[in-house]
C-alpha cells in the first residue's frame, strides 16, 4: 500500500501528533482530528498536516475528514482521566467504534489501524506475554480497550473490512507528558518509589512506535491481526528510574513507601478529589506503575511487520534529554 490520504484521530496527543507529522514527511496527505492540538510554537514544532478540531464521534466531521483517505489510524480514546465515569470510557473506547468504521468503509478507506494497549493484560508477571495470552484487565481503561478490540475485529470480519490492532506498551520520548512528569519528580527529588520496584516494564521509544504504525498501514499480512508493540528488553521499575537518573545525572530517589500505605492513600485521595472535581495526584490506577509487571514477546510483530525496535531505554532517554530540558 503506497502513501496516499490518511486520517489520524487523536492527532493532538503525544503519539498522534508525531505520527501525523511523520506520515506527512513520508508523503502522506494527512488529516488530523482531535479536540485540542499542541501550540504550534511549542517544542514539537508546527503541524505538517491538516487539522480538524472536533470529536471523532461527530459523523459530519468524520465524513469530511475521511474523504479520499486510504488509511485510518485510530488513536483517540479515554485513557488517564481517573475522574471520568465508566460510561464515558465505554462510549468513547467501545460504542463509538462501529459508526467510525462504517464511515471509513463508506468513504473507501482500505485499512484501519486501531490502537489498543497492553493494558488489556493487567499484571503479566515474569513470563513474557504474547498475542495468545489470555487478557486480564485491571482497570476500566484496560477493560474497554479489550472490548474495543473485539468490536473492531468483529466489524472487520462481518463487513470484509481490513483492520489491524496494535497493543503498544508504555511509549515514551519527546512530547510524552508522563515522561516529563517522571523527570520533573526526580529532578525535584519528589519521586517516591512505591514497593520494591521489582515489577517489569517494557517501554518503547516514540520513533519505534511510529515505525510500527507505518508498517501496520502497509504490510498486507497484518490484516486481521493483533500485534504487541514494545521495546526489545524489559526492565524493572527500579532499573527504569535508575536509568533516568544515569541519563540526566540525577541522584537516586532516597524514599520508598510500602505499597499498602500508598494504596490506602490513593483511595482517600480519589474520594476527596471526586468531591471537588479534580484529577487525584495519586490513584489506584497510577499505582499500577508500581505493582503490575508487563513483559512481552514481540516476535509476532517482527514476523508480520518486520518491526525491530532501534532504541534501548538509555538511548531513547538520551534522545529525549534536549526536549525535557526545554520544557523544564
Amino acid at each position: 500500500m503506497t502513501a496516499g490520504g490518511c486520517v489520524v484521530t487523536g492527532a493532538g496527543g503525544f503519539i498522534g501528533y508525531q505520527l501525523a507529522n511523520a506520515l506527512a514527511d513520508d508523503g502522506w496527505r494527512v488529516v488530523g482530528v482531535d479536540l485540542h492540538f499542541p501550540d504550534p510554537r511549542g517544542v514539537l514544532g508546527p503541524p505538517r498536516f491538516s487539522l480538524r478540531v472536533g470529536d471523532f464521534r461527530d459523523a459530519t466531521l468524520m465524513k469530511e475528514a475521511l474523504a479520499g483517505a486510504a488509511v485510518l489510524f485510530h488513536l483517540a480514546g479515554v485513557h488517564l482521566q481517573v475522574s471520568a465515569p465508566a460510561s464515558v470510557y465505554w462510549d468513547v473506547n467501545v460504542h463509538s467504534l462501529p459508526t467510525l468504521l462504517h464511515l471509513a468503509r463508506e468513504a473507501g478507506v482500505r485499512r484501519c489501524v486501531h490502537t489498543s494497549s497492553v493494558g488489556v493484560y493487567g499484571d503479566v508477571g515474569s513470563i513474557p506475554a504474547d498475542e495468545s495470552t489470555t487478557p486480564n484487565p485491571q482497570s476500566i481503561y484496560g477493560e474497554t480497550k479489550l472490548a474495543g478490540e473485539k468490536t473492531v475485529l468483529e466489524f472487520g470480519t462481518s463487513k470484509g473490512f481490513d483492520v489491524v490492532v496494535l497493543r503498544p506498551a508504555w511509549v515514551y520520548g519527546p512530547g510524552c507528558p508522563r515522561t516529563a512528569k517522571l523527570w520533573r519528580a526526580l529532578r525535584r527529588r519528589r519521586f517516591v518509589m512505591v514497593g520494591a520496584g521489582k515489577n517489569l516494564r517494557q517501554p518503547v521509544y516514540i520513533v519505534d512506535m511510529i515505525q510500527a504504525f507505518q508498517l501496520a498501514a502497509t504490510k498486507k499480512d497484518a490484516a486481521g491481526k493483533i500485534l504487541i508493540i514494545a521495546g526489545e528488553k524489559a526492565v524493572t521499575t527500579r532499573e527504569l528510574i535508575e536509568t533516568f537518573c544515569d541519563v540526566f545525572t540525577l541522584p537516586r530517589p532516597p524514599v520508598r513507601l510500602p505499597y499498602a500505605v500508598a494504596a490506602s492513600m490513593a483511595v482517600c485521595t480519589e474520594s476527596l478529589c471526586s468531591l471537588i472535581g479534580h484529577e487525584p495526584p495519586i490513584s489506584r490506577r497510577t499505582l499500577e506503575f508500581f505493582n503490575t509487571s508487563n513483559i512481552f514477546d514481540v516476535s509476532h510483530a517482527r514476523a508480520v511487520l518486520g518491526f525491530t525496535p532501534q532504541y534501548a531505554l538509555f538511548e531513547g532517554l538520551a534522545a529525549t534529554r534536549e526536549w525535557l530540558r526545554r520544557v523544564a
